[in-house]
């Protein structure tokens, strides 16, 4: 008895102690943003480099927020304000057609019904370096190059067909017998889609917005091959200008990119109460 309670804690003491040193590992880049975006320029580079954070200079967050200093060609507002409508807009069209698609294949009967939603999953697999080039063709020749219009396209086309997996495999999850009660007692399909299962949906809708949101949010190649005026850059490469060699603010760069994580971190904040599942259960008696 008195081996099993050693041996029980030595497997506990082992497991949190790997699970400590896989959090610091995983932390460690986000704590060392963050103390880079505090320290002056010439202190990041020295070699007498402290883990700690010795002082609390912000100006760094300032000047690239109010496009001064080192910053002054900087627009961070705007591309701030460019992403919020590309990556919002783009989000709002996928959960749409993600919805009624992942109904679609997850509850009707058609043929080639599988074929049809592996189709989709394959063309979420094609790399967007290989797209990059004939999407930028397609785009040329719609007239829409140097336009926000262009990366709310484009950015539809790699979130929509895995948003459709995860609505077709979050709808084959909730029970059908709900909707089926639901258009005995009245209902049309329309209706009962609306009123029963769209609710019941709510923490797979959510978690599909999480996905294109962050997705969105994220993505370099296709805004620096579609966007070259300053104006309509979007965040995740506008503050890529700072960068020039020798005189590169690294406390400025690191102080963007951490501004410009706050928005993904706020919607998770904000939206993780729906990604809980679950919400069917008992919506059915037995």
């Amino acid at each position: 008895m008195h081996s099993m309670k050693v041996q029980r804690r030595i497997h506990g003491a082992t497991f949190y102690t790997v699970l400590v040193l896989a959090i610091v590992i995983l932390d460690f880049p986000i704590y060392w943003m963050i103390k880079c975006s505090l320290t002056d320029t010439t202190n990041i580079l020295t070699r007498n480099v402290s883990l700690l954070i010795k002082d609390f200079d912000f100006s760094a967050y300032v000047q690239v927020w109010k496009g001064t200093g080192f910053a002054s060609q900087l627009k961070f507002k705007t591309y701030l304000a460019n992403s919020f409508i590309v990556v919002l807009t783009s989000s709002l069209i996928s959960i749409v057609l993600a919805t009624l698609a992942g109904y679609s294949l997850a509850r009707f009967h058609y043929k080639r019904k599988e074929t049809i939603a592996q189709g989709i999953l394959y063309v979420y697999m094609f790399p967007q370096m290989i797209l990059t080039t004939p999407l930028l063709v397609l785009v040329i020749k719609l007239g829409l190059y140097n336009k926000l219009w262009s990366l709310i396209i484009v950015y539809c086309s790699f979130s929509l067909p895995y948003s459709i997996w995860m609505m077709r495999s979050y709808f084959q999850a909730l029970p059908g017998e709900l909707e089926e009660a639901a258009m005995v007692d009245g209902c049309n399909r329309l209706q009962a889609v609306i009123k029963i299962m769209l609710p019941l949906a709510l923490p797979g809708i959510v978690a599909t917005i999480c996905y294109t949101f962050v997705l969105g949010w994220s993505n370099v190649i296709y805004p620096l091959s579609f966007i070259t005026d300053e104006s309509k850059k979007l965040v995740s490469i506008g503050f890529l200008s700072l960068i020039s060699g020798d005189e590169t603010p690294w406390n400025g760069v690191m102080a963007a990119a951490n501004m410009s994580a706050v928005p993904v971190i706020l919607v998770f904040f904000f939206l993780q109460r729906f990604l809980v599942g679950g919400l069917a259960a008992g919506g059915v008696k037995s």
